[in-house]
């Protein structure tokens, strides 16, 4: 009888383990083809989940570029849904672009006019020859895909599911398939689009873009695979896609090859029919949306040719059993190599090195705070597996030494400006930078000198000797292109010297100490109606000036920012001679003279904080105070000049704000932003200002008053980033101003250096 029930139970064992449906040895194997592209490539993972969703097991993987992204992660373990919600995070559009994330950003770099940053290699003779930081994007593929390649020791095979990565070997013009290797480092050399990104350097020899020479790998497949059924998800641009004034638009069509549709039975073609350009990755949900959708609709069209093999659980189970096994990314030991001894000195202490047991947050920090400082131009980090740990090794290259720089902008009323700097570098272990930078324009005009040195810590330190002159005119009428420019009625010119010191104190903040000589004219006319042959009022300042700022800045745009925050918090304190040559009001064709020595503080605080409603509306809050000791001028429009001035919209930095200047205010602001259609913004301003004391002119000279009233101005703009800067159409409007209205039409940044007394 004991026999009897064993039996029993050995059969009803065998029968309980049979699977209700065919099992993976009777079932066809399938094999998914995944296409370059660009942004359309997060489509891949809409394809992904309906096949998932429909219970259609996936048994190989082969992907070119994007492609080869989302294979790789997939054949690592990541879910379709994971995926799409890491492609549509700020994390991965900040990848993909090449601009750090907010909180590996060090400091806020001065606001200039720039557009173009050229840089140039003066020991090598050479440019730079891509458009974007990959830091940021290998960084994530480390971290992100190294263990499931340790828990495959390197093999593809073994991965979750067989994985080939297609890329191109420029030099041998041919493709190139990875089987085996650094997976991280494989797929990055997939997605190296030329121009656009850094190759992959592997024994000497770079490679770029997959596309190039085999952007549909199906011939990969069928070689490296030879399933049943071949699915292609292709997300190619079509010809009608060609863009003439799309720089990457063109560089597709040159360079990415797309073979003709394969006419086998078994290969099945779900072609992604989507509006995206190659770039814009802020389409990705919707990339992913209509790869869901058409992946769907592929799906129930083919039944008959694929059944629905009703293996979903056993996928999960699959991806469960795969990553629970896999080993947690810690970092054991790093390595440094590419830099000669100085070099590497420098590095290691900017990235905080100790060699053995370093945090990876804080190796990641490092390396953003090594990259942004202008002496180390690329950092590649790679990792393997090292006894039970990860070994990191960063392959650095020195930055080119020479940076040029070219910006300005064109205005319709008379205001253009252009802008030009050039830095050179000296990487030693203690490095510096040699700057000079000079704007001309008809309203403003400045030049620049300094040495930036860089003090090697993990708390980065800058110590910058500097040397400049700015000089304001401004006119009583504001003028078109073509017409005569009116008589200037105020030219400020202000020289500054000494140093500055610049401490780190987060990644998007930093304190900043300065101790400047100073001397500022002003020349005004006591009268707003005059003639170029009246006399002029002529109020000078010389002496100096002890600073200290707090600075935190995550803007994410030098004019119209939609995101992000700005914090300035400081004070000043000047001591020096006044002296003064004016014209009585009674007698403008006679001079008296006035000197004084002077002291005053001025402190001031400023926020501004912009969230996002929705996707494409955004509003934002403007706060700004001051409060200072200082004693007017002799005349009034001399006091006014050397008052600090409320400007917060483009257009009032080309105008003298009588109302709008005060030693004393506080002011408020309101502010909407609406993108409207094709990256094209409608932004809207309002901003209530009292003086706290203001300055009025009475007869007998200036004087403060203390119940000033609340004026207030407004403005609405429509602006579009393009290559070489915004361009915009606005019109504002000053409360009580002489000439209230203001419209313009502005190519390019209007954005100037804070003036040294403010």
């Amino acid at each position: 009888m004991r026999r009897l029930l064993q039996f029993i139970l050995c059969a009803l064992t065998i029968v309980g383990n049979v699977e209700p449906c065919c099992s993976q040895e009777d079932r066809p194997s399938v094999g998914l083809v995944l296409t370059g592209g660009g942004a359309r490539g997060a489509a891949h993972v809409g394809v992904l989940l309906a096949l998932e969703d429909s219970g259609i097991p996936i048994d190989y993987v082969v992907g070119t570029s994007v492609g080869a992204l989302v294979g790789g992660y997939y054949a690592s373990g990541w879910s379709p849904q994971s995926m799409w919600s890491m492609l549509n995070t700020e994390e991965f559009r900040c990848r993909v672009t090449g601009q750090p994330q907010q909180e590996f950003v060090f400091g806020s770099a001065p606001h200039s006019p720039s557009v173009f940053n050229i840089r140039l290699g003066t020991d090598r003779g050479d440019v730079r020859g891509h458009l974007i930081s990959s830091l940021a994007l290998d960084w994530g593929l480390m971290e992100e895909l190294t263990p499931a390649c340790a828990a495959a020791h390197s093999d593809f095979d073994s991965l979750m599911v067989p994985f080939r990565c297609v890329s191109s070997d420029v030099l041998a013009k041919k493709d190139t398939v990875f089987s085996g290797g650094n997976l991280a480092q494989s797929i990055r050399a997939s997605m190296s689009f030329p121009f656009y990104m850094q190759p992959v350097w592997l024994d000497g020899r770079p490679f770029y873009d997959g596309g190039l020479y085999n952007n549909r790998p199906v011939d990969v497949m069928i070689e490296h695979f030879d399933p049943d059924i071949i699915l292609v998800s292709g997300v190619e641009s079509a010809a009608a896609d060609f863009k003439s004034d799309d720089l990457i638009s063109q560089l597709e069509a040159l360079v990415v090859r797309y073979p003709e549709p394969d006419s086998s039975s078994r290969v099945f073609e779900i072609d992604i029919d989507l509006d995206v350009s190659t770039l814009d990755f802020d389409e990705s949900t919707r990339a992913c949306e209509a790869g869901y959708a058409q992946g769907l609709a592929f799906i129930d069209a083919h039944q008959s040719d694929l059944p629905r093999l009703n293996q979903l659980d056993a996928i999960v189970h699959k991806r469960t059993h795969f990553t629970d096994a896999l080993p947690e990314f810690e970092v054991d030991q790093i390595q440094l190599q590419g830099l000669d001894l100085n070099q590497q000195r420098y590095a290691e202490q900017v990235l905080g090195f100790r060699g053995r047991n370093q945090n990876a947050d804080a190796l990641k920090r490092g390396l953003f705070l090594l990259e942004a400082d202008s002496y180390v131009g690329r950092v590649f980090p790679t990792a393997q597996e090292s006894n039970g740990a990860f070994e990191v090794l960063l392959d650095a290259t020195k930055e080119r030494d020479l940076k040029l720089e070219l910006g300005g902008n064109i205005s319709s009323r008379g205001m253009s400006m252009g802008h030009a700097a050039v830095g050179l570098n000296h990487f030693t272990r203690l490095p510096f930078t040699l700057q000079l930078a000079s704007t001309v324009g008809q309203l403003y005009t400045d030049f620049g000198a300094g040495i930036k040195f860089h003090v090697p810590a993990a708390i980065p330190v800058v110590f910058e000797p500097v040397f400049n002159f700015r000089r304001w005119n401004y006119t009583r009428e504001l003028v078109g292109f073509l017409r005569e420019i009116r008589p200037t009625f105020l030219t400020s010119s202000e020289m500054e010297w000494g140093g500055r010191l610049e401490i780190s104190t987060g990644l998007r903040s930093a304190l900043r100490l300065s101790l400047l000589g100073l001397k500022t004219t002003d020349k005004t006319y006591a009268e707003w109606l005059f003639s170029p042959e009246d006399l002029t009022n002529d109020d000078r300042f010389g002496g100096a000036q002890l600073g200290v700022t707090w600075t935190h800045n995550s803007l994410n745009h030098r004019q119209f920012p939609t995101h992000g925050h700005k914090v300035d918090l400081g004070g000043r304190y000047f001591s020096g001679d006044y002296a003064s040559e004016f014209s009585p009001l009674e007698a403008v064709d006679t001079r008296n003279s006035d000197q004084s020595e002077v002291s005053f503080w001025r402190g001031f605080v400023q926020i501004q904080s912009f969230l996002s409603v929705t996707d494409k509306w955004s509003v934002g809050l403007n706060v700004e105070g001051r409060v200072s000791n200082e004693k007017l001028r002799t005349t009034y429009r001399g006091s006014l000049a050397q008052a600090p001035v409320f400007n917060p919209m483009p257009g009032g930095r080309a105008l003298f704000l009588e109302n709008f200047r005060a030693y004393g205010y506080h002011a408020y602001g309101a502010i909407t932003d609406l993108e409207l259609i094709y990256g094209v913004h409608l932004r809207a301003e309002i901003y209530a200002f009292k003086a706290t004391p203001g300055i009025d002119n009475a007869d007998k000279g200036p004087r403060l008053i203390y119940d000033s009233p609340v004026f207030w101005m407004s403005g609405a703009r429509v602006w579009k980033e393009l290559p070489i800067g915004p361009i915009s159409m606005g019109l504002e409007y000053y409360k009580n101003e002489r000439a209230p209205l203001f419209f313009e039409v502005l190519l390019g940044y209007r954005l100037f250096q804070l003036s040294a007394r403010r």
